[in-house]
């Protein structure tokens, strides 16, 4: 085992994990949310239909991509069709060649990685003194630089060291926002639409089908090829360094979508106007410690969090302050 076959595996694992963690945000919500089994209402689309909207849109973009005629086009469209709700569609003339039908249905994956990707990115550039888009670059050259160095690549470790590394400062670095900073709620809320954006759908799995079956056996045989013959890599030119950098960013970011979502699960169970009191007392904390000066930016934002989520489970004890249902 060597270093580059470890970037590979990331990248391979990573790839499904991301995909997973929407699939997995979408399902919860039907569960826990009343929003969602509500849709076409008000906070159905303040809070799901921005998602829907993307995930159509990203469809919409992978028929442009492949240039497959595009027949009707409604990122969001709240029908009923039988026993089926239909949020939106892209209807297109379906293409004979399985690699573009698996552009298509696999757009979302992509899109989603992009903007997770640039808005994680984007964020830490609001805090003073953050630097994460230039330690990026730095980090793909130096995991692309790995395979030429026999000692770094000998140590398979590394590259989850230095990527793991790298996403615990973007953490840091978005934490430096404060609960104060409006950006710090509407990035979250961002990172739970593109999660939301990201999950796949029974027809796009069963569309998709043939490149998923390409990519796992593709990624099979470079895995070979990384582990007998790192070197090889170099054919493929920073492609998989980027991807697991990219991945694990967007796994961080998506941490923070899903802790959005955790925050809107507990408020919806709370009754009104009880709900606004987790978030008073968390922006209360964090402006007290910012005016007091107490602790680094990073620790204002984690005190402030757990003061809304101890308010929060308080409440949510209370039968006197649960909502019912």
């Amino acid at each position: 085992m060597n270093a580059y076959f470890m970037i590979v595996l990331l990248s391979f694992i990573l790839f499904f994990v991301v995909w997973g963690l929407g699939w997995l945000l979408e399902t919860l919500s039907r569960y826990v949310l009343s929003t969602t089994r509500n849709p076409g209402s008000r906070a159905w689309y303040m809070l799901v239909g921005p998602g829907v909207a993307l995930h159509e849109s990203s469809h919409a973009l992978g028929c442009v991509f492949t240039r497959t005629k595009v027949v009707e086009f409604k990122p969001i469209n709240v029908t009923v069709e039988d026993d089926r709700i239909i949020l939106g569609y892209v209807r297109y003339v379906n293409p004979t060649s399985s690699l573009k039908r698996a552009v298509i249905n696999l757009a979302p994956v992509a899109v989603s990685l992009v903007l997770l990707t640039f808005f994680a990115l984007a964020a830490t550039y609001l805090v003073p003194g953050s630097h994460l888009g230039g330690e990026a670059i730095d980090l793909l050259y130096y995991l692309i630089g790995v395979k030429s160095n026999p000692a770094l690549l000998s140590n398979w470790m590394l590259p989850v060291e230095q990527i793991g590394g790298f996403v615990y400062d973007f953490l840091y670095a978005f934490s430096g926002l404060t609960v104060i900073n409006p950006l710090f709620w509407i990035v979250s809320f961002l990172a739970m639409t593109i999660m939301f954006s990201n999950a796949p759908s029974d027809v796009d799995i069963r569309n998709a089908k043939t490149g998923l079956i390409f990519i796992v056996v593709f990624n099979l045989i470079w895995l070979g090829v990384a582990y007998a013959l790192p070197a090889a890599g170099f054919v493929l030119y920073g492609v998989y360094e980027l991807l697991a950098v990219m991945f694990a960013l967007a796994l961080a970011f998506a941490a923070l979508g899903y802790g959005f979502f955790i925050l809107v699960a507990g408020l919806a169970r709370i009754k009104t106007p009880l709900q606004l009191v987790p978030l008073l007392g968390c922006i209360g904390t964090g402006i007290a410690l910012s005016y007091l000066a107490i602790g680094t930016a990073a620790f204002q934002t984690v005190a402030a969090i757990g003061v809304l989520v101890a308010l929060m489970l308080i409440l949510l004890m209370l039968k006197s302050t649960r909502a019912l249902g």
